[in-house]
């Protein structure tokens, strides 16, 4: 009887198998890299969104207001028959006061700021803000003067403030420039206030004020 030996172990490859196999790897490297895609769309929506957030929170400006509660030198020169078509010549004096409002949880710092009180356009008086400091979440003010000697304005235009003043809707812009102390920047910030006043003093309630933010980029110095 003729004995049948076994032949060596042969390499058979199960195509069906390896592409099987081929093809679960494919689909598993795919989900991989759909989810890093994911993850990487997220990460970038989620930092463009918290970024600008982050940096206008921090960089929030206080909420300022002023006050005048204290003006004098706005009356008509007794000289107007003298030379009635002529600029005229008043010296007005302002008190004012600058409230701040801190909405950071930290302090805000301003040094060497400057204002000028302007009335339909001519510049009527300036000054000098002092140095002052916000408590982070807390209120400040700072008084300073504003004042000029003998400014030069247009006689109709004082006509018409007389008259303004008679019916209780004289309009003053007060304008402030503060430069930031904190944080060693230096930046400017405007601050423009738009107030009413009648033939004796300045109302009592405190006038709010608008920072101008897109002007600190293109800050001019004041007194020119």
């Amino acid at each position: 009887m003729d004995i049948i030996q076994p032949g060596p172990a042969s390499f058979h490859i199960d195509l069906a198998g390896y592409e099987g196999a081929t093809a679960a790897n494919r689909r598993k490297s795919d989900r991989e890299r759909l989810l890093v895609a994911i993850l990487r769309d997220f990460c970038i929506i989620v930092f463009g969104i918290l970024l600008p957030i982050y940096f206008l929170l921090y960089d929030m400006p206080p909420v300022f207001s002023v006050q005048l509660p204290a003006i004098k030198g706005l009356d008509m020169p007794v000289s107007v028959a003298a030379a009635p078509r002529s600029p005229l010549s008043i010296s007005p004096a302002f008190n004012a006061t600058l409230h701040a409002s801190n909405r950071r949880a930290t302090g805000r710092c301003y040094h060497n700021g400057e204002a000028l009180v302007s009335y339909a356009g001519f510049t009527i008086a300036t000054g000098r803000v002092p140095g002052f400091c916000v408590p982070g979440k807390g209120d400040g003010e700072i008084q300073f003067p504003a004042s000029a000697d003998g400014v030069g304005v247009p006689e109709h235009v004082l006509k018409r403030m007389a008259r303004e003043r008679r019916a209780g809707a004289t309009q003053l812009d007060v304008e402030v420039r503060l430069f930031r102390r904190d944080d060693r920047s230096n930046r400017p910030t405007w601050i423009w206030c738009g107030l009413r006043m009648d033939a004796t003093t300045q109302p009592a309630n405190v006038a709010p004020c608008t920072v101008l933010g897109l002007q600190n980029w293109f800050s001019t110095n004041l007194y020119g």
